[in-house]
């Protein structure tokens, strides 16, 4: 374990350098990358053309939203689900910040076969292959299967994010460079992400026990710990406030990629609020009422079903809202992409 924690933070490290070695010398990298665009630009026929697209698409932000939920779905074990939308989420918030950061123009040598906006370095379609396939990776080691299935599955996933940066490059839309320091960033970020993960997962006793003799437990301190301890509880216990959570990743990431407006952005924060708080309040309210109604009661039954009426209300609320804000948004993506 000492041993495997040791490689870990040397491929950290490794990866810090190679990424700052990378983007303090991007002019200097420019004519090799010029020249890996064209010599694999040489290489374009239809064919290829379009198994490019179609490879390029497997790391599309929408692609990555319906796939992160196949994955919640094939996998079964909640304890997966809030890491797999929080990894996409937190992937595409670092890759738009990095492009803000950086603001390299898309490449100029070669004519693009798809249409992209923002800016080039670090490739977010590497950067999301990597952090989501990646994320497949290690959900693959956690499993139960054989050896050589998990070998296999690692292989298929690894040859897939490989393809990924090789079709963005072949599509003329990023360089060399763009490519692996979006897979040198994903890599980072995953080491870092997996090990808060391992850490959720073994997160087995309340944080207001682990606090017990720090200062007076009626302190703020211990406030806030009692909170956290009930919203872990809930993402932990609760299926309904794991899907909510999840719809939050989502709505996020939609957010982050379509550009949404201020405003915008504070009427999802304010339902993101509504929806959990009333998830949180539903759950205290049944526990509740379980401790002081263990028999079967109609009273006991109103309650509850009162307290679920709420999250419901809030819940058609909120998806409402998004449809009213992002219809219009993905209505004219579509008329873009339509030929």
């Amino acid at each position: 374990m000492k041993k495997f924690k040791r490689i870990k933070w040397i491929a950290f490290f490794l990866c810090i350098l190679s990424f700052f070695l990378i983007s303090y010398n991007l002019e200097a990298l420019q004519p090799m990358d010029e020249a890996v665009s064209l010599f694999i630009a040489s290489m374009r026929s239809p064919v290829v053309t379009l198994n490019m697209k179609f490879i390029s698409d497997l790391a599309s932000p929408f692609a990555l939203i319906i796939g992160s939920m196949i994955l919640a779905f094939v996998v079964r074990q909640r304890k997966f689900w809030v890491p797999i939308f929080l990894n996409l989420t937190f992937a595409v918030i670092l890759n738009l910040g990095l492009k803000e950061i950086y603001a390299r123009p898309r490449p100029a040598v070669i004519s693009q076969l798809v249409s992209e906006r923002g800016f080039s370095f670090p490739s977010g379609h590497s950067m999301g292959a990597a952090a989501f396939y990646g994320f497949v990776i290690y959900i693959i080691f956690e499993s139960k299967l054989s050896a050589l299935i998990k070998r296999l599955l690692t292989a298929l996933t690894l040859i897939t994010i490989s393809l990924i940066g090789l079709s963005r490059i072949y599509l003329g839309v990023h360089y060399l460079s763009d490519i692996v320091a979006g897979y040198l960033i994903s890599s980072l970020y995953l080491i870092m992400f997996t090990g808060f993960v391992h850490a959720y997962f073994a997160f087995d006793e309340s944080l207001s026990n682990k606090l017990k003799g720090v200062g007076s437990k009626h302190s703020l301190i211990h406030s806030f710990a009692h909170a956290f301890d009930g919203i872990i509880h809930g993402l932990k216990a609760e299926r309904n406030m794991v899907i909510h959570f999840a719809a939050m990743a989502i709505v996020i990431t939609f957010a982050l990629v379509l550009r949404c407006s201020t405003t915008e952005w504070c009427i999802f924060l304010i339902l993101f609020a509504l929806v959990i708080g009333c998830e949180l309040l539903n759950t205290a309210i049944e526990t509740a009422i379980d401790l002081s109604s263990p028999d079967i009661h109609p009273l006991a039954k109103i309650a509850k079903d009162t307290a679920a009426g709420a999250v419901l209300i809030a819940s058609l609320a909120a998806a409402t809202i998004g449809f009213i804000i992002f219809g219009p948004k993905l209505w004219v993506l579509l008329l873009i992409a339509l030929p």
